[in-house]
């Protein structure tokens, strides 16, 4: 074969590659095209997607790392106040490292919600060997109601100081700095600071979930204010002056609501005091998650039914998020089963996975719970569907057992 016939073969090969290609190209675009219900579906799909965006970037993405304040005047007395109740085995652990704070001058409240498992004894001869720890017991034989809202009463009120930070007893400082960096809020002008409280969890789904789920709770409460727009606090790390807590007279207009000692506080006190965040390493307070779904499951319809007590602006923003998921999957399962084909609504699914799980996965490393992020996508359908469920039981109970 001449030279020449080989050159015109190879042409002739790469002409019909490239024809082949446009032809590829050509039936791919051409099946690709929307009709009047893809482009419907692709209208709706990218409205939810939006709303989903707006809490990620707007909200979300402005959780980051609290800058410290140098304090030149003389650190103030704090009163830590915690919450323990049946609680003996984490006050062992405890009380220890709530007394090597790197704080001038502070003292221990601790407020023994009507304990049975020898609590009682523990902390009365622990106070007699620690002058800085005081104790508040309520007797399961004689206080009937109230539990842990009147013990935290009693203990702010035996409280020296006019600052305090609250926790529970089953959780640890992350550092012997934790009163420091709560106070450096108070250092800012803040009268109610918001703390961070990881969980830990195992390394199983259910693990993963409750870090997913407590990582988009922390940006969101943390986010919104921010934004100033505080609807709640966690009580594993929180942080108010007295004067923020005698200006709605404590927990008295949601004393019969056997909880909201922090979201419901929080949420009222706002209103009236200057509130910021603290989101700094060495100020978090760690406590174990729930082990079993059994457990989970009670937490988390506690969580939702109080939740139903919220002022109806916090209820309106906090309502959008979770009804975009939901709505955004629902229509994405309808257009798979009626839609011309996969490949728009499976676009859709990626143009919303892929920022979110980016500003995710940075968010939940600064909070200390990073075992969602390889999963994300998986939780974010199950979570969609999973906190309508527990929404729907959580809303039809009429009483919730602490």
């Amino acid at each position: 074969m001449s030279i020449l016939q080989i050159i015109l073969s190879k042409k002739t090969k790469t002409s019909l590659n490239l024809h082949f290609y446009s032809m590829s190209f050509q039936d791919f675009f051409t099946s690709i095209q929307l009709n009047n219900i893809d482009q419907a579906l692709l209208i709706a799909s990218g409205l939810f997607i939006i709303i989903s965006w707006l809490y990620f970037f707007l909200v979300f993405s402005k959780v980051k790392l609290s800058t410290k304040t140098e304090i030149n005047q003389k650190l103030p007395g704090i009163s830590l106040v915690i919450a323990a109740r049946d609680a003996k085995k984490h006050l062992l652990e405890n009380i220890p490292l709530w007394l090597k704070q790197d704080y001038p001058e502070f003292e221990i409240v601790i407020a023994n919600d009507r304990s049975s498992d020898g609590s009682t004894l523990f902390l009365t001869e622990q106070a007699n060997q620690h002058p800085q720890l005081k104790i508040v017991h309520l007797d399961i034989d004689v206080v009937k109601s109230g539990g842990k809202k009147l013990a935290l009463t009693l203990a702010l009120k035996k409280a020296k100081y006019q600052y305090f930070v609250l926790t529970d007893a089953d959780c640890k400082p992350a550092s012997d700095q934790w009163l420091r960096g709560m106070v450096n809020g108070f250092a800012q002008g803040y009268d109610i600071v918001l703390g961070v409280s990881p969980l830990t969890t195992g390394n199983g789904f259910l693990g993963r979930l409750i870090h997913y789920e407590n990582t988009l709770t922390a940006l969101s409460y943390l986010g919104f204010c921010l934004q100033q727009k505080t609807y709640m606090g966690v009580g594993r790390n929180l942080a108010y002056t007295r004067k923020a807590y005698d200006s709605v007279s404590g927990f008295s207009s949601h004393y019969h609501i056997p909880a909201g000692d922090d979201d419901l506080f929080v949420q009222e006190a706002s209103q009236k005091n200057a509130t910021g965040v603290i989101i700094q390493p060495d100020s978090y307070t760690t406590s174990a998650g729930p082990s079993t779904w059994k457990q989970y499951w009670k937490q988390k319809q506690r969580h939702l039914w109080v939740g139903k007590n919220y002022l109806s602006n916090a209820k309106f923003q906090l309502f959008w998020f979770p009804f975009s998921q939901l709505a955004f999957y629902l229509l994405i399962g309808f257009w798979f089963l009626t839609g011309t084909n996969l490949f728009w609504p499976l676009l859709m699914i990626f143009i919303k996975w892929i920022p979110e799980w980016i500003i995710f996965g940075i968010k939940a490393k600064l909070l200390n719970m990073p075992k969602a992020t390889p999963i994300y996508p998986i939780l974010n359908i199950f979570q969609a569907f999973w906190y309508s469920v527990t929404g729907i039981f959580a809303f039809f109970k009429k009483k919730i057992v602490w």
